[in-house]
């Protein structure tokens, strides 16, 4: 009885199914669907492609020695919990400020000579607002509550990571994310998105 009331079914449902096609008008997804696909899914940086090389046969062996060779590179840093510029010297946690939603962390490294970086990578970023940027500052303990930029950013992605070269070498106390009038004076905006302290 179940197998009638199936067959019954599968033929209610072909019939439908049939119907639908022939009352329909067929509609072809738009020209551009595969741009607008790969525009939501592109990264965060633009990879530019090498150009190709006249002696492909003898790039592809090199090519795919040097990425086994990365890959034991990167399993290494990752087991060993190194960045890939060492070990830091002071880490802080970054909290949101005017936006309680981001999140993240800055890393020194090399901080108490001459072109120590600080590495800052942000969570949950949102758009700068209209006619403005983001700008990351420093404060050295000694400095008496001046901070000092080392670098903006427009985020193109929700998620930032930042590499940017301290001004000098220091003992550093905290880090700041500010949101910064574009053409504005060169000081702090007293506005901050987000902000950690070294320790």
């Amino acid at each position: 009885m179940n197998d009638e009331n199936d067959s019954s079914q599968f033929e209610i449902d072909r019939a439908t199914l049939a119907f639908l096609e022939e009352s329909l008008p067929r509609v072809l997804p738009p020209a551009d669907m595969f741009d607008r696909i790969l525009a939501e899914i592109r990264p965060e940086a633009t990879v530019v492609p090498l150009r190709p090389r006249a002696h492909r046969r003898v790039i592809v062996p090199v090519a795919g020695a040097l990425a086994a060779v990365a890959a034991v590179v990167l399993i290494a840093v990752v087991a060993l919990g190194v960045d890939d510029l060492g070990s830091p010297d002071a880490r802080a946690a970054i909290s949101g400020k005017s936006d309680p939603a981001v999140t993240g962390e800055a890393k020194l490294f090399g901080a108490n000579a001459d072109g120590g970086t600080v590495r800052v990578s942000l969570r949950d970023v949102p758009p700068a607002p209209s006619g403005h940027h983001y700008e990351v500052w420093v404060l050295r303990r000694d400095a008496g509550g001046e901070m000092e930029a080392v670098g903006s950013f427009t985020p193109t992605s929700s998620n930032v990571t930042l590499d940017l070269t301290l001004p000098g070498p220091g003992d550093y106390a905290a880090v700041d994310v500010s949101i910064e009038e574009n053409g504005g004076p060169p000081i702090h905006s007293d506005t901050s998105l987000a902000g950690g302290t070294f320790s």
